[in-house]
């Protein structure tokens, strides 16, 4: 998990250039996700989903039209106004890449709720969901989910690893890199095959800030793993968000 300061350092580097997708009969208040690329040289391309019970206010309404992919060039930002009750979610890397949830139907008499998730099943990628105003999550802990160097987080933790566990790990193809103490990662990938090892690697020795595993109500995983897969939801009194691409 990362520091919100360094998030906002680079939102505001670049809200300069704003480009706003998503329903056009927004107002101030209403839901939006400011989707950044702090890369310099990448163009970072998010998958939309949206339920289809989502109400007639919101994107993906009925399910009826096809959301198109939200591209984000080198240095931009693209401002995503999903529209109220929105619930849907955002993948990096065309899909491929780290996952988030969100739910904007947190309305109730005096309050309000947004929640949302993380999710690395079935990819990942170096970007970071938070609300914009570095705001915490109204229990107190830090609201920033996914991670900044998804790389760089497993190599934190590789040389706690016997070399024995490490070279099943690179066997599996999931991680790449060298063995013993003074081995080293070059890249982590992700996807619904992985080998248990590997989702254990991530989520237990590594802590990626995401969920990597079904819950407790999908399918068959050993009970440490379904019930952090089951902790990992957020919820901010904001309807603000950022998605930061790195």
């Amino acid at each position: 998990m990362h520091s919100f300061s360094f998030l906002a350092a680079a939102a505001a580097s670049i809200f300069s250039a704003v480009v706003a997708k998503g329903v056009t009969n927004h107002s101030p208040g209403d839901p939006v996700i400011h989707i950044i690329n702090t890369s310099t040289e990448k163009t970072h391309v998010y998958k939309v989903e949206a339920n289809q019970d989502n109400p007639p206010s919101a994107i993906g309404s009925g399910g009826s039209t096809e959301i198109p992919m939200i591209t984000v060039k080198p240095g931009k930002t693209v401002d995503f106004y999903p529209g109220q009750g929105f619930v849907g979610a955002f993948t990096g890397r065309k899909g491929k890449g780290t996952r988030f949830e969100v739910n904007f139907r947190g309305d109730s008499p005096g309050a309000y709720k947004t929640w949302y998730n993380s999710d690395m099943e079935f990819g990942m990628s170096d970007t970071t969901l938070a609300p914009t105003n570095g705001a915490k999550q109204i229990n107190g802990d830090s609201a920033v989910a996914g991670e900044q160097d998804c790389l760089a987080a497993a190599n934190a933790v590789w040389g706690d690893v016997d070399t024995a566990t490490q070279q099943q790990l690179l066997d599996t193809g999931y991680l790449e890199g060298s063995t013993g103490g003074n081995g080293a990662l070059t890249a982590v990938h992700m996807d619904k095959n992985a080998d248990l090892s590997v989702i254990e690697f991530f989520q237990i020795t590594a802590h990626l800030n995401a969920y990597l595993s079904p819950g407790s109500g999908f399918g068959k995983v050993p009970s440490r793993l379904a019930a952090i897969a089951d902790s990992f939801s957020w919820s901010v009194k904001t309807k603000d968000l950022t998605i930061t691409g790195y």
